[in-house]
């Protein structure tokens, strides 16, 4: 018959032959379609490469002949059963059996990875309350869906994990939607094989899963090994970070400066609300389930920190919610890093005229510990990690027992004074313009 066309099958259908009879495709060599008086079904007819041995000279054997059935026609239309019969072939030249995996399916039930990833979110992610659930649904949603989703979860294989590892590695530029980012790359692709390896992990513990292998296990090792953040700004470049940050506002002008002064992380000054804040007493208090260590944290604040804060409080007083800074009126922490990063560094550039080499908001906190490393020598070890994250007790013995406040907020005082030495003025907050920090006073 040659090639089938769509109208050539129809006419088919349209005058049933009494007596079935098999018609092959002259395009896709073992494909068929076999046509009765009452269906019309697709047939594949394969070999498979190494189900016949091995040859004297090391060339893998076809073995006997498989029939594979596709579907009907024209639920299974011509296009469809040519792109599902290349898909078998080709699994058939590398070694697998389509028939097996097609039987194998069919006792292992219908957890598709999509249903597998949705169970794990709510099973395990969300009754753990792991704070990392925001960067689990997202791997799963614009990473493991797309290209694993609707597989068996019971028949993934290393190839298939393989295969969508290697498209999420690619990036992908941001869309031109108000919400989209960029997507893809190598840490993303570190992200899906982990996500994935526990999503499979979990379900075989909880007996959803018969498999007795992770195909994601150990898939990392095949990406490039992660950079180990050790970008430390020189002291004239966080100065000029420091001016780059009082040219964009409110609200990531005012974080990138408190970052600067305190050296904590994005995270808990982006989260920041106003119970945390103790104005007279100069702290900033971040309970246990809001910071990274699962402790509480405590940040001696210095006067210049508490100007900033009580100029936001003046100006942006947020109304809507709790947020300290805030995109949306207080109502949802601090969101849009990457786009705040490109602004700070075309504010740095036309600063002084040059391109600095990039850097990353944690990268400042990496840079004012190595700051005060530096200034207090020897010193620097005792107190370095309380400067950075000291933490222990509850929060109501923070105000009694936490006697080292009045030396950390020196240290960080002195790490001021360099940073801001000889800056200009606009790099303040307006109401301090005239005296700095002179009129705050800090309880000890």
């Amino acid at each position: 018959m040659g090639r089938f066309t769509d109208v050539q099958l129809r006419k088919l259908l349209t005058k049933r032959p009494a007596q079935a009879k098999t018609l092959k495709d002259g395009r896709v060599p073992g494909l068929s379609i076999r046509i009765g008086p009452k269906s019309a079904t697709w047939y594949l007819r394969l070999r498979v490469a190494g189900e016949g041995g091995i040859s004297k000279t090391g060339k893998q054997r076809v073995g006997k002949q498989h029939r594979v059935c596709l579907g009907d026609y024209p639920v299974v239309t011509l296009e469809a059963a040519r792109s599902l019969a290349n898909g078998y072939l080709d699994q058939a030249k590398r070694g697998t059996n389509p028939a097996a995996a097609l039987a194998a399916a069919a006792t292992a039930g219908s957890l598709t990875i999509a249903k597998l990833g949705a169970e794990f979110m709510t099973d395990y992610v969300a009754l753990k309350k792991l704070k990392a659930a925001r960067k689990y649904q997202m791997a799963i949603d614009t990473s493991i869906n797309p290209y694993l989703g609707t597989l068996l979860a019971e028949l993934v294989t290393r190839d298939d994990v393989r295969s969508a590892m290697k498209k999420v590695m690619v990036k992908q530029p941001r869309g031109e939607g108000a919400r989209d980012r960029p997507k893809g790359g190598t840490e993303a692709a570190r992200t899906f094989v982990t996500v994935l390896r526990r999503m499979i992990s979990w379900g075989r513990d909880e007996k959803k899963l018969k498999r007795a292998d992770n195909p994601a296990s150990n898939m990392a090792k095949n990406l490039p090994n992660k950079r180990k953040g050790e970008r430390v700004l020189s002291l004239e470049e966080i100065r000029i970070a420091w001016r780059a940050a009082a040219t964009l506002g409110y609200p990531f002008g005012p974080v990138y400066q408190q970052i600067m002064l305190t050296g904590d992380r994005r995270g808990a000054w982006g989260k920041a609300t106003r119970s945390q804040i103790d104005l007279r007493q100069g702290l900033l208090v971040v309970s246990a389930d809001d910071y990274k260590s699962d402790r509480i944290h405590v940040v001696p604040l210095v006067c210049e920190s508490v100007a900033i804060l009580e100029y936001v409080y003046r100006n942006h007083p947020c109304h809507g919610g709790e947020y300290i800074f805030s995109g949306t009126d207080g109502v949802s922490f601090l969101q849009g890093w990457s786009r705040a990063q490109h602004r700070i560094m075309d504010a740095a550039f036309a600063e002084t005229g040059e391109t600095m080499r990039p850097w990353t908001p944690h990268d400042l906190r990496r840079t004012v510990a190595s700051m005060i490393a530096e200034a207090l020598g020897i010193e620097g070890e005792r107190f370095l990690k309380r400067v950075l994250d000291h933490a222990d007790g509850s929060a109501t013995e923070i105000y009694n027992r936490y006697s080292y406040i009045r030396e950390l907020r020196r240290v960080l005082g002195n790490w001021t004074a360099e940073l801001t030495r000889d800056q200009p003025a606009w790099s303040f907050p307006p109401y301090l313009l005239d005296s700095r920090v002179s009129g705050i006073q800090l309880a000890a």
